[in-house]
């Protein structure tokens, strides 16, 4: 009866050793069907041409005046600042400053005291905020003692709307809005918070935010385009 027992026993096991390494070779050969498949779609891929990427960001951009309330997170703000100031600028000398606000309670602050002096700018249809109603805006400053700081503020824009449009987000590059800052008494104590440095000040506007609306490009000068000989 041990005998037997032993017998069955080892017939068991063996039922189980076997069982096992059927198991294993399952998902073994599971494994490297599943990594050839992978392999093949990996090799599948067509290869892609960085220069037709930057090429189609810039082609596709667009110029946004409506927006969708969706804010754009700061660790997505920082990444498209980041670009920004990689642009290149006249000897390095990086003449601008940014001021970021995203905050829709101080958004509305500087558009009251800026509609108290100026009326007028809230009678545009759908009227919001005096930066085309986006729920986000960068405020740029340039350095006046160096004549060449205009430009590097206008290479540091193109940056970022760039990497924004890059991201899904859209921008309006806004002069106006700069100047009814400047311009409005009442918007003075907004100004002074923006804290600029000494010989510093406020050029331009960048509106942002998630698009609200598909705008078609809008034709071209080539002609203004011309080869010397």
């Amino acid at each position: 009866m041990k005998r037997n027992g032993k017998q069955q026993n080892k017939a068991t096991a063996l039922t189980i050793s076997q069982s096992m390494r059927a198991v294993l070779f399952t998902l073994l050969t599971t494994v490297l069907t599943l990594t050839a498949c992978n392999e093949n779609k990996q090799q599948e891929l067509p290869a892609v041409d960085p220069a037709n990427v930057v090429t189609d960001v810039m082609m596709s951009r667009r110029s946004i005046r409506a927006y969708k309330d969706s804010a754009i997170n700061r660790e997505t703000l920082n990444e498209i600042l980041k670009c920004g100031i990689y642009a290149p600028n006249g000897m390095n000398k990086q003449s601008y400053e940014i001021r970021v606000i995203d905050s829709p309670a101080l958004i509305d602050s500087i558009t009251k005291a800026v509609v108290k002096d100026n009326p007028k700018i809230a009678e545009r249809e759908g009227f919001k905020n005096i930066f085309v109603n986006a729920p986000c805006v960068l405020c740029i400053a340039y350095d006046t003692q160096y004549d060449m700081a205009q430009v590097d503020c206008g290479l540091l824009g193109e940056n970022i709307i760039l990497s924004a449009w890059a991201k899904g987000i859209g921008s309006c590059c806004l002069g106006s809005s700069a100047r009814w800052i400047k311009d409005s008494p009442s918007a003075k104590p907004f100004l002074d918070r923006m804290a600029f440095s000494e010989g510093y000040e406020l050029l331009y506007c960048i509106a942002l935010g998630y698009p609200d609306e598909t705008p078609k490009a809008k034709p071209r000068r080539e002609e203004m385009i011309r080869f010397m000989e």
